[in-house]
């Protein structure tokens, strides 16, 4: 059995496509796996420097320059969940460059719960159950009526600095995040050039919140429940149905087809 790539291209754009065979701890492994690597390969490129810096380089020409040391981090945030932060880079000027090796599919696997989302914008969360309480009042459902088989669950597109604190995190999701990382932890030091050329990309997460276009969901309210509008939880979101309250995620746009129910924020 070969090498599970821990990037989006392994995994197909979402979490929801892994292949059956992959659980969560064999995942988990082999992310440790990657931190572990990337961290120990600049380290020892550091080592062989004759300056003591390098500049790491991406596949896809991404610079980090004068780079003189990685630590790994946890994988756990401040919720418990997974952290957005992984391995940092200390720089020679001082600064901490915050990596992420899961890959841009990283946004999604993070905020995969509803204090996650809340955590993250608050007031985008308030907004969203708002708005799709008034798409399901628009259908003709009112407070107190059972949740039919049929009823869909919810979306909207995030936007402009709500998609950019999802997709670089807030300090307590690990954020915020300068770098995706995305590919396998190998690569090429230079003693000549001092650069450390890997074979994985990094892609700038200013970058790929401008390119890519998350989307908040909200699952489907559960057969067997009623609609409740009118009552909020401790957070003073809605709580949508009876039966726990609405769960919040983010997903990406393979997930939101034509006929999905998509609302405005």
């Amino acid at each position: 059995m070969g090498s599970i790539r821990p990037t989006i291209t392994a995994y197909g754009g979402g979490t929801q496509q892994f292949p059956v065979f992959l659980n969560r701890a064999t995942v988990g492994m082999q992310y440790e796996k990657t931190e572990r690597d990337l961290a120990k390969l600049i380290n020892e490129s550091v080592k062989q420097s004759p300056t003591k810096t390098i500049n790491v380089t991406g596949a896809d020409g991404t610079v980090i320059q004068n780079v003189v040391g990685a630590i790994k981090h946890s994988n756990t945030n401040a919720l418990g969940g997974d952290s957005l932060l992984d391995v940092s880079l200390s720089t020679r000027s001082g600064r901490a460059v915050k990596l992420n090796t899961k890959g841009t599919i990283a946004p999604v696997q993070t905020h995969a719960d509803f204090r996650s989302v809340y955590t993250s914008s608050p007031i985008v969360a308030k907004r969203f159950t708002r708005a799709a309480i008034a798409k399901y009042k628009q259908l003709g459902f009112k407070d107190g009526d059972p949740v039919p088989p049929s009823v869909q669950g919810v979306y909207a597109e995030m936007q402009g600095e709500n998609n950019m604190r999802i997709v670089r995190g807030v300090p307590a999701m690990g954020g915020p995040i300068d770098y995706f990382f995305e590919g396998q932890a190998s690569g090429q030091f230079d003693p000549q050039t001092g650069a450390l050329n890997l074979s994985a990309n990094l892609m700038e997460s200013r970058q790929l919140a401008k390119q890519q276009k998350f989307f908040l969901s909200m699952s489907p309210p559960p057969q067997g429940s009623n609609f409740v509008f009118t009552k909020q939880d401790t957070f003073g979101v809605p709580l949508i149905h009876d039966r726990g309250g609405r769960n919040l995620s983010i997903t990406d746009r393979s997930f939101v087809d034509r006929s999905s129910i998509v609302v405005r924020i």
